[in-house]
């Protein structure tokens, strides 16, 4: 889902070489040789972190040099449209999450369709999202929140990233399957949002960070989104699982080159990606993160696109929200 969040490694700079071999750092390359991956999010944020992962061996698959390059802000755009930009021989290339299907829903200033704007290189990894609540709250499983929630009719609330983000959007697609009237309360980022639940002051979030502070105590997680459980939290279960269905959606990170990219460069690209999400390395580390290696052609990847926006269009249209 659309991610905002604060960063958490500061030592990171904005603009990183990342070798060949190894992941090496490189002192000097020049640029012509050099592939560039733009990542929409700030250094040190979940997308960043699993965009470092990838990219440490990315290098090393395509016989290039990768320069990891941080271009956040305006909800994601002023990185993709750089990347719209870019010349197309796939020496540029965007490394994003759902973030990229949802932002030409709501930013109207945003023209691009997401389906068929850029050149798909391939769908990295799926995470689930967890559906986490304050743990004073006097529920213990995701049936026990929606009766609860429907026994207090707009008094109890759900925090987000703000207006269209990620949150935003599965917690109206959440009230509209469950049938509890929540009330939506933005902040500036998921990690703010996910604070103010642990402090109590909010009752519900989705988010996909949550672990760590779950083991505090401080929050419970009741659910997770998507098709299988998280391996981190194997007693856990789906949202399908704890007997809601329709919100089986995963979260993602994928690789876009510019339009107009020549098909030969696109899968060139491709087997390199999938060749890296081989790598035991690689896995054991999303394992950490909770993601899980999604290897494939190009068009998994426009099939997910394709998927969210049908999903977040009609939850768009049915909460009747507006976005300025």
């Amino acid at each position: 889902m659309l991610e905002k969040r604060d960063k958490t490694m500061t030592f990171l700079r904005r603009r990183t070489f990342i070798g060949g071999a190894g992941g090496l750092l490189l002192s000097s390359v020049r640029a012509a040789e050099a592939v560039r991956v733009i990542v929409p999010y700030a250094a040190g944020g979940f997308t960043d972190i699993g965009a470092r992962v990838i990219c440490e061996q990315l290098g090393q698959a395509l016989g290039q040099p990768v320069i990891i390059e941080n271009r956040p802000g305006g909800g994601t755009r002023i990185g993709t449209s750089a990347v719209f930009g870019a010349k197309p021989d796939g020496n540029t290339l965007l490394l994003t999450n759902i973030a990229y299907s949802i932002l030409p829903l709501v930013d109207p200033s945003v023209k691009y369709d997401a389906p068929t704007a850029a050149a798909p290189v391939g769908i990295a990894s799926v995470y689930p999202i967890a559906v986490v609540v304050n743990a004073q709250l006097p529920v213990k499983t995701l049936q026990e929140f929606v009766d609860h929630a429907r026994k207090n009719p707009g008094k109890l609330t759900y925090g987000s990233a703000g207006p269209g983000s990620g949150a935003h959007l599965g917690g109206e697609l959440f009230k509209s399957l469950t049938g509890t009237d929540l009330v939506h309360v933005p902040f500036r980022s998921t990690s703010n949002a996910l604070t103010e639940v642990a402090a109590g002051r909010v009752d519900l979030t989705f988010d996909g960070t949550a672990l760590e502070l779950a083991k505090t105590g401080k929050v419970r997680i009741l659910a997770v989104s998507g098709t299988d459980r998280d391996p981190r939290m194997p007693d856990v279960p789906t949202v399908a699982e704890a007997g809601l269905k329709g919100m089986e959606t995963n979260s993602w990170l994928g690789i876009f080159a510019p339009p107009g990219t020549p098909a030969a460069v696109v899968e060139r690209l491709n087997q390199a990606l999938n060749t890296v999400l081989q790598k035991e390395a690689l896995k054991a580390r999303f394992r950490e993160l909770g993601m899980v290696p999604r290897s494939g052609p190009p068009s998994l990847l426009i099939d997910q696109v394709r998927h969210d926006t049908d999903l977040y269009r009609r939850v768009i249209h049915e909460a009747k929200l507006k976005f300025e």
